[in-house]
């Protein structure tokens, strides 16, 4: 006996009823012949409702068969449902979609950001120098100025304001990093020639600025529009391409943007040989004087072995800021250290 509705015998008779295999003599004739598991039917009659056919077919079959119709009457004509599931999935999103000339319109958008004076939360995330490990540090307070076209500063203090931990400037050709509690300034070229094995050495801060100043679309033609999926989120890229020293195009940036809002969601940054070494994601995008602008960037740099985030909690855009802002005001007897080329050239 089984679960209330689950009757094996009963759905057997039905079964056999089925393929005309009465209760009567000739039907316990006809089921003899089809438990016959050696040889074949011959000349036999299957009545299906109100018509009979002429098959022939091996009676191991047929077996299979009658086990296979009394499973699936178990499964279903009773009720039981114990063969299949059914699942609620998420409805599909919704896919928007911008036309060539509009993604390029909010490209030059972000890029007429001339400069930028705003207070940010930063955390940076080093690789170990065998890349097994990865150390973040808590997140800080500080400030971030650009200005076109290549200047750009940022420093951070402990929690409350009580020291500096570090203040970066950057003219596009030279970097200097200074760090306070060390009384100690390192000095090198924003051109990484090489990569360090000590992660923090490649820490450039033209790496932020070209993340977050975006430059302007010179030649629309050297635009190709393309349909991606990452996740189950859709995008449509904006392929930026240059021609390289032998003539032959390559790609140098990729423009990502969200089919649920059309925002950029995604910069990708190749070099000369298509490598990826700038993968910027944004999100939170607000206004600010008819400008817009990410809420939160994260700037992964794969090759150097760091990343850092940011989240701006004041923009300040495009303010009128003077070149003293870009002044660290090193004191006297600060220890000065040059790094990359600059220290191979001196050693």
């Amino acid at each position: 006996s089984g679960p209330s509705g689950c009757r094996p015998a009963s759905a057997e008779r039905r079964l056999t009823r089925g393929f005309g295999l009465g209760t009567g003599s000739l039907g316990s004739a006809r089921r003899q012949d089809l438990r016959h598991a050696s040889g074949t039917i011959d000349s036999s009659l299957v009545i299906l409702g109100t018509r009979t056919l002429p098959v022939s077919f091996p009676a191991s079959f047929t077996v299979f068969l009658r086990l296979t119709g009394i499973v699936v009457c178990l499964a279903s004509a009773t009720g039981c449902g114990v063969l299949s599931t059914t699942t609620k999935l998420p409805p599909p999103p919704v896919l928007q979609t911008a036309s060539r000339q509009q993604l390029v319109d909010t490209i030059q958008r972000i890029a007429s950001i001339e400069s930028m004076r705003a207070v940010i939360e930063v955390r940076l995330s080093v690789q170990t120098d065998d890349r097994q490990k990865e150390i973040s540090y808590r997140d800080v307070r500080g400030a971030l100025v650009t200005r076109r076209p290549r200047w750009i500063r940022t420093n951070a203090e402990t929690p409350g304001g009580i020291a500096r931990v570090y203040d970066m400037v950057s003219d596009g050709e030279q970097f200097q990093v200074y760090l306070p509690w060390r009384n100690r300034v390192y000095v090198g070229s924003t051109e990484l020639t090489e990569i360090s094995e000590q992660r923090a050495e490649n820490i450039r801060p033209q790496h932020i600025l070209e993340a977050i100043m975006l430059a302007p679309i010179q030649d629309e033609r050297m635009l190709l529009l393309d349909i991606e999926v990452y996740g189950r989120s859709g995008f449509q890229v904006l392929h930026e391409v240059e021609p390289g020293e032998d003539g032959i195009l390559r790609i140098r940036r990729k423009y990502w943007f969200g089919r649920s809002d059309l925002n950029l969601s995604r910069l990708m940054i190749l070099n000369e040989d298509t490598e990826l070494v700038t993968d910027a994601w944004y999100r939170d995008w607000a206004e600010e004087n008819g400008l817009v602008y990410p809420q939160f960037i994260q700037i992964e740099r794969p090759k150097d072995g760091y990343t850092i985030e940011l989240r701006i909690l004041k923009p300040g855009l495009n303010e009128e800021i003077p070149i003293e802002a870009f002044d660290l005001g090193l004191p006297d007897d600060v220890e000065i250290e040059r790094i990359g080329q600059d220290a191979a050239s001196n050693s």
